[in-house]
């Protein structure tokens, strides 16, 4: 009895030793883990200081250059040497204006709706309660307690069959975990002895301790909903699971290689698109990559009716955009980037091949169409400098923007009622329009360097690639598409910094493209990862899109 007591004491000894030991090894993890995120946070407010104290630098020079110019302007009596002092006081002051704009300005480019006296909003008496066809009704009946009686007479109450007062009352079910104790049964052949376990639940990784449910849950609060791996885990120890981000990494990792096959397959078909969005933005890369020195990588995105995929690149070269757009011949919606035009002029339909490890790469062979919000940017600059020329400009370009929303309003959501319309209110109206804007143009007159001569100049270079809406309705006014959704990643960017590695950069890219895609078709994120990852799991290679989930797989979307 002594020795079994000695033994159980030893063995309760050594349980606590181990979950000390996990313990401190999880601290030490959080503690390594807050030791980056502040060196992170502290690198990157000396970097915005070392901006502000650049611009505020700029802007002290920039005022003594000015006083010296008003001083010899002043002084001038040579009219030639005025207009060549004017010039230069007047691009300093414009360039003065642009550094304050960075630190004081609005970032918004709405215009002022003129001296006309807004319309006073009524002022709204409740709304009602919102509908909630999404959630599910679970049905909770109250009744009174035995014994109750008539608070009037006293007598006894009968209950009314089928009479109820009813009542909507959304409650919240806390995110929990169960630890589930899987008893296989075992069977035995009578004539032979051959024995046979009944088959167990499915595992993401085989032999593993986590199902497919755990791991597309922690990609969607990651990729989706820009949590970072240390938040979840908090979250998780506040309902009882004790748990490594080592562990999370491995099973979003190992819900990647299942998805894989999925990804390859929604970039050829994206790519395989009449009219797509093309965008990038700058991402941080945290750790060390071989062949790669720079910590500021770009994540890119193409976008088009059926899908987006995301790319992240070591360089925002000519290269990247190649790999992306790699086949691709049809429309391209992108801003003035360089890097668009030089590839648009670069290659012929039939063009060059591009070799990579050994193999050839059918090169992007497609047709630019320039966004008019970036064309439109540089005249809502040149306003903001006093530029009252830039108005007639904004106004022709306002003009269009009316003609397409008055021809979604007709199209009343029927794609191919919308591209009639466009057609139609295109080829009557904004073709005119555009006649008069690029008339515009060409004759007026503005001092070289200023904003609005800039804006002029922007607008004059890319004519062809602006008027490419004019003959194909299904191409939109802007890049808008694109710019939206690249927002969900910034944000995850903004809090939890950017990659750790490049594997780290790859499964990134595949959870953006997937999740983003379900949220332009309109498929629920969850129900659609979980068939996916279950299809890949049963067979592995097996393809499962977005667009074939049952919920739109009934009806394709327009390219319009």
């Amino acid at each position: 009895m002594d020795d079994l007591l000695e033994t159980s004491d030893i063995d309760a000894l050594r349980r606590l030793a181990i979950v000390a030991w996990e313990r401190a090894e999880s601290l030490s993890q959080e503690k390594a883990q807050a030791v980056e995120e502040r060196t992170v946070a502290l690198q990157q407010k000396r970097e915005v200081q070392a901006k502000l104290d650049a611009v505020l630098t700029e802007n002290e020079t920039l005022l003594a250059r000015i006083g010296e110019l008003v001083l010899k302007l002043a002084r001038a009596t040579d009219r030639d040497t005025q207009l060549e002092l004017e010039l230069e006081l007047q691009v300093l002051r414009e360039r003065l204006a642009n550094s304050n704009d960075q630190i004081y300005g609005s970032r918004s480019e709405r215009r002022p709706k003129g001296d006309k006296k807004p319309k006073r909003k009524k002022k709204q008496q409740g709304h009602g309660p919102t509908p909630q066809p999404r959630l599910p009704i679970q049905t909770v009946t109250h009744t009174l307690d035995e014994g109750c009686a008539c608070e009037g007479c006293g007598g006894d109450l009968r209950e009314l069959a089928e009479q109820f007062e009813t009542s909507e009352l959304i409650s919240s079910v806390r995110r929990s975990f169960v630890l589930k104790e899987v008893k296989r049964h075992k069977y035995a052949c009578n004539g032979c002895g051959t024995i046979r376990t009944a088959p167990g639940p499915l595992r993401l990784i085989p032999g593993g301790r986590y199902d497919l449910g755990f791991a597309v849950q922690i990609a969607l609060d990651k990729y989706l909903d820009a949590m970072p791996l240390e938040r979840q885990l908090r979250k998780m120890s506040r309902v009882g699971l004790k748990i490594t981000s080592q562990t999370l990494w491995d099973q979003t990792h190992a819900l990647y290689l299942l998805l894989l096959p999925t990804f390859i397959a929604l970039q050829a078909r994206v790519r395989a698109e009449p009219v797509l969005h093309i965008d990038e933005t700058r991402w941080r890369q945290m750790g060390k990559v071989k062949g790669s020195r720079s910590k500021t990588w770009w994540l890119w995105v193409l976008t088009g009716s059926t899908g987006v995929v995301f790319d992240l690149q070591p360089t925002r070269g000519s290269e990247a955009a190649k790999l992306l757009l790699q086949g691709f011949s049809g429309v391209l919606v992108a801003d003035g980037y360089s890097v668009y035009s030089s590839l648009e002029k670069a290659f012929s339909r039939f063009g060059e091949q591009l070799p990579l490890d050994g193999h050839a790469l059918k090169q992007p062979d497609f047709t630019l169409a320039m966004c008019w919000m970036h064309a439109r940017r540089g005249f809502i600059k040149a306003q903001k400098k006093g530029a009252i020329q830039a108005n007639e400009p904004l106004d022709l370009i306002g003009e269009l923007y009316s003609i397409e929303a008055q021809a979604k309003e007709l199209a009343g959501g029927d794609p191919q009622a919308l591209l009639e319309h466009r057609r139609r209110l295109r080829e009557d109206r904004s073709r005119q329009l555009i006649s008069t804007l690029q008339l515009w143009c060409e004759t007026q007159r503005v001092l070289p360097g200023t904003q609005l001569h800039q804006a002029i100049q922007f607008v004059r270079a890319r004519w062809t690639s602006l008027k490419v809406f004019l003959e194909d309705p299904r191409v939109p006014l802007d890049n808008g598409e694109a710019e939206r959704q690249i927002r969900g990643p910034v944000i995850g960017r903004k809090n939890y910094y950017g990659t750790r590695s490049e594997r780290g950069a790859r499964v990134a890219s595949l959870m953006f493209s997937l999740l983003q895609s379900c949220i332009v078709l309109g498929v629920e994120p969850f129900e659609y990862l979980m068939e996916a990852a279950t299809s890949a799991r049963n067979a592995p290679g097996t393809v499962y899109l977005p667009h074939q989930h049952p919920t739109i797989s009934s009806q394709e979307p327009s390219t319009a």
